[in-house]
C-alpha cells in the first residue's frame, strides 16, 4: 500500500493563507430569514425609515414613504427587498441634497408633491363615490317591516315580517327545522334500540329459567347435589339485572334532552306575542297608509313614479283580455291611469271607479258652473252659425263658375 507524503512546511503555510484569503469571501447562509435579521432592522428603520421621513419636504411625500413601506413590509425575497432598500437610499440622498438648496431637486419634488396631492385627492373623490354607492345599494335592500308578521311554529315566535327578509332569519329558520328532523330520526333510532334491547332482556330472562328448572331436574337426578346454584354463579347476565341499567341508562338520558327540545319547541309555538312588538306592527300599519297616501297624491299631480308605471303596464288576464273589444281595452287602460282629470275621469265617473276628487274632470272641462257653462254653449252656437254662414257664402262664389 502506498504512503502518502507529508506535505512541506512551506506548502502548507502557503495553504493557510489562501484559507484565510478564501474564508471570509465565503457565503454564510444565516439560519433565520434576513427580514429578522438585526442587521437589516435596525439600518432599515432607524436610518432609512425615520431619514426619509425627517428629511420629506412636504406632507404628501411623507403620506407617500409611509404608504411605500406598509405595502413594502411583506416582502419576503432578497433580491426584491434589495431592489426596494437601493430606492430608499437613492430618494434619501435626493431629500437631503434639495434640503441643502440644490434648485433642481427642489423644482423636482414640489412637482411631485403637487402630483401625489392631486392622485390623493382623486383617490378619496373615488372612495367618497364607492361609499356613496354602498349606501345606496344598502338603502335599496335594507330590510322594511310593513307591519305584517310571520306565525308562531316550532321553529320561532311570532316575528316581523321583514322585506327583504334578512339572510339570517331565514337561515336561523332552516337550521331549526332540519335540526328537528334529524332529532325525529334519532328519536325513531332510540326507540327501535330500546325495542332491541328489550327483546334481548326477554330472551335473556326465558333462558334463565330454562337453565334453572334444567339445573334443578339435574340435581334431583345427581341425588341432591346442588348443581344448579354453582352454574347460576358461573353464569353472568349480560341484558338482565344491572347490566340492563347500564345499556339502558345513556338511551334514557338522550330520549330525555330530546324531549327537553320539543318541549322548547312547544313553548317557542305557544309563547305570548310581545306588546312592544304589535304596537311597532300597528305603527308600522299606520305609516304605510301614510305612505300610499303620499304617493297617490304626488301621482294625482301628474308625477309619475315606479307605481305609475307597473299599474300602466297591467292588463287583465290573457284568456279574458282575448274576449275584450279595442273600446273596452281603452277603457281599461283609462280606469288603470292615476289621472282624476279630463276624458280619463269622465271614463272613470262613467264607471263606478272611486276617485279621490269625483267632480274633478267637470271642473276641468268647464262643467261644474253652469254660468260657465251656459257662456260656453253660446259661444259654441255662435261659431257654428259663423262657420255655417262663411259655408254657404263660399258656395255662392263658386256658383256662377259651375255653369
Amino acid at each position: 500500500m502506498p504512503v502518502v507524503p507529508t506535505p512541506l512546511p512551506c506548502s502548507a503555510a502557503h495553504r493557510v493563507r489562501i484559507a484565510s484569503v478564501i474564508s471570509p469571501l465565503k457565503r454564510v447562509r444565516p439560519r433565520v430569514p434576513f427580514y429578522e435579521l438585526s442587521a437589516h432592522r435596525i439600518p432599515t428603520l432607524w436610518t432609512l425609515y425615520r431619514g426619509l421621513l425627517r428629511h420629506a419636504p412636504g406632507e404628501n411625500i411623507w403620506f407617500r414613504v409611509r404608504m411605500l413601506f406598509r405595502k413594502n413590509q411583506h416582502v419576503v425575497k432578497a433580491h426584491s427587498a434589495k431592489e426596494q432598500l437601493v430606492m430608499g437610499y437613492k430618494w434619501l440622498e435626493f431629500f437631503k441634497r434639495a434640503e441643502q438648496g440644490d434648485v433642481k431637486y427642489r423644482e423636482v419634488l414640489s412637482r411631485y408633491e403637487r402630483m401625489i396631492a392631486s392622485k390623493r385627492e382623486k383617490t378619496a373623490l373615488k372612495m367618497h363615490i364607492l361609499e356613496a354607492f354602498k349606501w345606496e345599494a344598502k338603502l335599496r335592500n335594507r330590510p322594511i317591516f310593513k307591519g305584517s308578521f310571520i306565525r308562531p311554529s316550532f321553529d320561532n315566535t311570532l316575528l316581523p315580517r321583514l322585506i327583504p327578509q334578512p339572510a339570517h332569519i331565514t337561515g336561523m329558520l332552516v337550521r331549526r327545522r332540519r335540526a328537528r328532523e334529524h332529532r325525529w330520526v334519532q328519536r325513531e333510532t332510540l326507540k327501535s334500540w330500546a325495542h332491541d334491547l328489550q327483546c334481548e332482556d326477554l330472551f335473556e330472562r326465558e333462558l334463565l329459567k330454562s337453565a334453572r328448572s334444567e339445573a334443578v331436574s339435574v340435581a334431583r337426578r345427581m341425588k341432591g347435589k346442588n348443581l344448579g346454584d354453582r352454574e347460576h354463579l358461573l353464569w353472568v347476565p349480560v341484558y338482565t339485572g344491572h347490566a340492563k341499567y347500564e345499556w339502558s341508562e345513556p338511551f334514557l338520558k338522550r330520549q330525555a334532552e330530546l324531549k327537553e327540545c320539543m318541549m322548547r319547541d312547544i313553548s317557542r309555538f305557544r309563547a305570548a306575542p310581545s306588546a312592544r312588538l304589535l304596537l311597532q306592527g300597528k305603527q308600522a300599519r299606520r305609516e304605510k297608509v301614510a305612505n300610499k297616501t303620499i304617493q297617490r297624491q304626488r301621482e294625482r299631480s301628474g308625477e309619475v313614479t315606479a307605481a305609475t308605471i307597473k299599474r300602466r303596464r297591467s292588463a287583465p288576464p290573457a284568456h279574458v283580455r282575448e274576449l275584450m273589444t279595442p273600446r273596452q281595452l281603452l277603457v281599461d287602460r283609462a280606469i288603470r291611469e292615476a289621472s282624476e282629470g279630463g276624458w280619463s275621469g269622465a271614463v272613470k265617473a262613467r264607471m263606478g271607479v272611486h276617485m279621490h276628487m269625483p267632480e274633478k274632470w267637470k271642473a276641468e272641462g268647464g262643467w261644474e258652473d253652469e254660468e260657465k257653462k251656459k257662456l260656453l254653449d253660446d259661444m259654441e252656437r255662435e261659431i257654428r252659425a259663423e262657420n255655417e254662414r262663411r259655408r254657404k257664402h263660399s258656395e255662392l262664389d263658386v256658383a256662377p263658375f259651375s255653369g
